[in-house]
């Protein structure tokens, strides 16, 4: 008997199955729109973990891919509450292209962009994404090394 899901139905990552990139961006995504006590949140812990300088460039290219979303994207994701644990499939969606962006080739990356946005932003967001996602993938490297040299310590 074939079952058919429908959007809601459909099975999606858990916060926890993320990497920390895309963990964080997933956080930024939820909190951004809920407006400025969030996003003084979101610029807080970007400036913790990046220093002001890094977290302000990252802070600039989430905002450029937010407005070319808002411009260009096919529909505007449907984003869960800041509490919720499993991801909404647009959320999904974003934060595997985040990564693909940064980390496989470029046509991946832009085969990715095609299905979010209209033809002529694809480039422009894959670049906004992957300028995301270097310094939070920079944070996941740096913490690797602090815990690799904390065992070696120990």
């Amino acid at each position: 008997m074939h079952q058919t899901l429908v959007s809601s139905e459909i099975a999606t990552r858990r916060i926890e199955m993320l990497r920390s990139p895309e963990a964080r961006f997933l956080v930024m995504l939820r909190l951004w729109p809920e407006g400025a006590e969030a996003q003084a949140q979101v610029w807080s812990g970007l400036c913790h973990d990046l220093g002001a300088g890094r977290a302000r460039a990252c802070l600039s290219a989430f905002e450029d891919l937010d407005r070319i979303l808002r411009k260009s994207a096919w529909h505007m994701p449907r984003l869960g509450d800041p509490g919720d644990a499993a991801l909404t499939p647009d959320e999904d969606a974003l934060c595997r292209f985040l990564l693909v962006s940064l980390e496989a080739e470029r046509e991946a990356a832009l085969a990715e962009a095609m299905f979010l946005v209209r033809p002529d932003a694809i480039l422009p967001v894959t670049l906004a994404a992957s300028r995301v996602a270097l310094p939070l993938l920079c944070v996941e490297c740096r913490l690797r090394l602090e815990g690799a040299r904390c065992r070696r310590i120990s």
